[in-house]
């Protein structure tokens, strides 16, 4: 086995619960039992980052963000648990971290619960010793001044990455635009995922709780559905965690590059990883009717393997693409600050309609647009021709 994937392979313990409810009597019992459960480590007098997902502005019955009763639940846990200080961020792709705070309503629980909220802004260079594309990150400053990172995650889909958990979430750790310059620089999905694994193993102090109360399937990360999972996971290993919960909701994760690799270069083997997962026995748990999107980067990985001349046609029956929607479109140009290949421009039709014009030579279908889209106007597809309106013109 090459470097990091020579370890010696060990068990890793994943904790699962059922929790109907996000009431704070419930949930409190829940947090503290997948802890104990999972080996939360003593943190007295430690000091603590809370990293929940707050991928933009939205209400927490969207289930697009970690519910702000979640968060409350687990600051009360740390406090409990000895720690000395507490700090809560994040940092949107497009958006003021603290107005999707108070939208999302985790602001106010973070306040409430005796933290301090704490906006990311680029540190030092940290290494990744055992990565294999990025062998540093420029993370958040807020890193500097804590001992642990608990790592809040929602459970959902995701049009890149398939799926999104743990380590997806620790991705949110690059402050502002520096997330859109990784989607440009590693554009290739399998890449991209690489560079997510880096990033994760990077973290070496974290713990992970996902809320998995209130899932989000279909057009995730922020157009989905919200689904009543009723679970809550808690790990050390965010691998290990993110394989287990993938699984439930009816993903094979082997089939999704980056976990597979997260798992192997954890010092498990994908076929058979040793996860412990206590009582819960994930082949008997798996959720039906739960709406998943198909495996985006294996699909996409396809491309590679064709000829360079080729490609241009290949694209338009293979890869898929943004879908601009004119009737839902508000002009908001979200999708257009955001987008890491400035292949997006938006427009007015005659009707005195928004569209929003795409470079196809230049997209590279990261789907960041899709992702932010405050409205659910873009959709994923394959397009084998568009209008004239529809394509951006240097």
């Amino acid at each position: 086995m090459r470097g990091e994937e020579a370890r010696v392979q060990t068990n890793a313990k994943v904790a699962v619960f059922p929790c109907e409810s996000y009431d704070p009597g419930l949930l409190d019992r829940c947090i503290a039992q997948a802890a104990e459960d999972a080996g939360f480590p003593d943190i007295t007098g430690k000091r603590i980052l809370v990293k929940p997902n707050l991928l933009k502005a939205a209400a927490p019955e969207e289930a697009v963000t970690t519910h702000p009763e979640f968060v409350a639940s687990v600051l009360r846990f740390l406090w409990g648990r000895g720690a000395a200080s507490i700090q809560v961020g994040d940092s949107p792709g497009h958006q003021n971290g603290r107005a999707v705070g108070k939208t999302s309503g985790i602001l106010q629980a973070a306040l409430d619960g005796g933290a301090d909220w704490v906006d990311f802004v680029p540190g030092e260079s940290r290494p990744a010793p055992e990565a294999r594309l990025v062998k540093s990150f420029k993370l958040a400053s807020a890193l500097d001044d804590c001992d642990l990172v608990v790592n809040l995650p929602k459970l959902k889909t995701h049009r890149l990455a398939t799926y999104t958990g743990a380590i997806k979430n620790l991705f949110g750790l690059l402050p502002g635009l520096a997330k859109s310059s990784m989607h440009l620089r590693f554009s290739d999905k399998i890449q991209f995922g690489t560079m997510l694994v880096d990033l994760g193993l990077s973290i070496k102090n974290s713990f992970h709780f996902l809320d998995g109360i209130v899932a989000m399937q279909g057009e995730g990360p922020g157009n989905g559905e919200p689904f009543p999972l009723g679970l809550v996971f808690a790990s050390r290993d965010a691998a290990a965690l993110d394989w287990v919960a993938a699984s439930t909701i009816g993903y094979d994760p082997k089939k999704i590059p980056y976990l597979a690799e997260a798992i192997r270069r954890g010092g498990h083997d994908p076929d058979a990883p040793k996860i412990d997962t206590g009582s819960y026995l994930v082949d008997k748990k798996r959720t039906k009717g739960f709406k998943l999107l198909p495996y985006t980067a294996q699909a996409n990985a396809s491309l590679s393997e064709i000829p360079h001349y080729l490609e241009p046609l290949a694209m338009r029956f293979l890869a898929e693409r943004p879908i601009f929607d004119k009737e839902r479109c508000i002009g908001c140009s979200a999708c257009i600050r955001i987008c890491p290949a400035e292949a997006l421009e938006l427009g007015r039709l005659k009707d005195g309609k928004y569209q929003v014009l795409i470079d196809d030579r230049a997209c590279i279908t990261c789907y960041c647009c899709h992702e932010v889209c405050p409205v659910g106007a873009i959709a994923i597809g394959k397009i084998l021709w568009r209008p004239n309106w529809q394509r951006k013109r240097k």
